[in-house]
C-alpha cells in the first residue's frame, strides 16, 4: 500500500514544492493552527486543475457556482493536508534515509531518464533538497495515515459479508434492503454490477457502414454501394471478417481493432442488433446487415457467454474488500473531523 500511495505523489510534489513563489498581491487564504495557506501555493495547484476541468466539461457546466465549488473542495483538501502534516510532526513520525531513497527511486521511474527528472525540477524552480524535504513530509503523512487506519479499521467478519451478499440478492430481485441510504446505494451499485456480469453476453466484431436516418437519397445510394462491396468481400473464399472490417468499416474505433467491439451485455445494444446477435451461433456472420438509425451493421459472433448466478463463495473476497474499503473511508472521514474539531482554522477566501 505504501508504494501505491507513493506513486500518486509525483504531481502533488512538483506542483506544490515552490510554495513561496513571489507574487505582488500574495495573501493567506486560510490559516491552520497559525500556519498560512498562501494564495500563490493554492493557485499553483488550482490553475492546472481548472484547465483540466474546462477541457473535460462542456461550457454550459463551467458556471461560477461550479468553479467556486471546485475551489472550495480544493481548499478543504489543502487544509486537510496541512493538518495531516502537522499531526505527523506532532507524533514524531520518522522516515528513514533508506525509505526516502526508495521513494525518490520510485518517482524517478516515472521519468525517461535522470536528465528528464532534473529538468522537471529545474522547470519548477525546485532544488533537490527542497524536493526531498517535501517528499519526506508526504511519506511521513502516509505512515501516519496507515498507522491510524490500521488501529481504527477492522476487517469485516463472515456475518457482515454474508449480510451484504444477502442484501445484494434482495436488491437484484427489486426488493427493499431496509438499510441507510448510503449503505443501500452501495448495495445497489454492487447489485447492478452483478446483474450485468451474470447476464447473457456476446463478444462481437462489426463492419459498420454509416447511413444515418434522414440522409439524402444520394447518400443512401452511396451507402448501399458500400454495403454491396462488403457483401462481395464477405462472399469471397477464405474471407477474413477482421481484415474486411479493417478495410471497410466506418467506425474508426473498432476498425483499428479489426472490427472488435468487445463483450456486450444483453439489453445494452440497439434492439435491432440485440434481437439478432443473441440468436446467432459462435462464428456466424449476419447474411444481411442489420439496419439501425445510424447505418448498416455486419456482425460476427466471436464468443457467447451464458447467463449465470454468482454464488456467495465466488464473490465473498470481493465483498470483503469492498466492505473494508468502505469502513476505511468512514474511519478516515471521522478521524479527519476529529483533527478539524481540535484545530484552529480560519478561512479568509471568499469566492462569491
Amino acid at each position: 500500500m505504501f508504494r501505491r500511495l507513493l506513486a500518486a505523489l509525483v504531481f502533488s510534489i512538483f506542483v506544490g514544492c515552490n510554495v513561496f513563489a513571489a507574487e505582488d498581491a500574495d495573501r493567506s487564504i486560510a490559516v491552520v493552527n497559525n500556519e498560512p495557506i498562501m494564495a500563490s501555493e493554492f493557485n499553483k495547484v488550482l490553475i492546472p486543475m481548472l484547465e483540466q476541468f474546462k477541457q473535460n466539461f462542456p461550457a454550459s457546466e463551467q458556471t461560477d457556482a461550479r468553479i467556486n465549488e471546485f475551489k472550495t473542495a480544493l481548499l478543504n483538501q489543502k487544509i486537510e493536508d496541512v493538518l495531516l502534516r502537522q499531526e505527523a510532526k506532532k507524533r514524531k513520525i520518522k522516515v528513514s534515509r533508506k525509505e526516502l531513497d526508495d521513494g525518490i527511486a520510485q518517482i524517478k521511474k516515472r521519468f525517461a531518464s535522470e536528465a528528464e527528472f532534473n529538468a522537471e525540477l529545474k522547470k519548477e524552480g525546485v532544488t533537490m533538497s527542497e524536493f526531498e524535504k517535501k517528499l519526506e513530509e508526504q511519506m511521513a503523512v502516509m505512515k501516519l495515515v496507515e498507522q491510524t487506519m490500521k488501529s481504527r479499521v477492522k476487517a469485516p467478519d463472515e456475518k457482515q459479508i454474508r449480510a451484504f451478499f444477502d442484501a445484494v440478492q434482495v436488491k437484484m430481485r427489486g426488493g427493499e434492503t431496509g438499510l441507510s441510504k448510503e449503505d443501500d446505494d452501495m448495495v445497489a451499485n454492487v447489485a447492478n454490477i452483478m446483474q450485468r456480469m451474470s447476464a447473457e453476453q456476446v463478444k462481437l466484431r462489426q463492419i459498420f457502414i454509416a447511413s444515418p436516418k434522414g440522409a439524402s437519397a444520394a447518400d443512401v445510394k452511396a451507402a448501399q454501394a458500400r454495403v454491396d462491396l462488403v457483401k462481395k468481400a464477405l462472399r469471397e473464399k477464405d474471407a477474413n471478417f477482421a481484415d474486411i472490417a479493417s478495410k471497410y468499416s466506418e467506425d474508426a474505433a473498432s476498425r483499428a481493432r479489426g472490427g472488435d467491439i468487445g463483450v456486450v451485455v444483453k439489453g445494452d445494444l440497439p434492439a435491432e442488433i440485440d434481437k439478432v446477435v443473441f440468436n446467432m451461433n459462435v462464428g456466424e456472420i449476419t447474411k444481411e446487415p442489420v439496419r439501425t438509425d445510424n447505418g448498416f451493421h455486419f456482425l460476427r459472433v466471436e464468443e457467447k457467454r451464458a447467463s449465470k448466478v454468482f454464488t456467495f463463495e465466488e464473490v465473498r473476497n470481493d465483498i470483503a474488500e469492498l466492505l473494508s474499503q468502505n469502513e476505511a473511508r468512514k474511519a478516515y472521514a471521522a478521524w479527519m473531523q476529529e483533527l478539524k474539531s481540535k484545530a484552529n482554522i480560519k478561512i479568509n477566501a471568499n469566492w462569491n
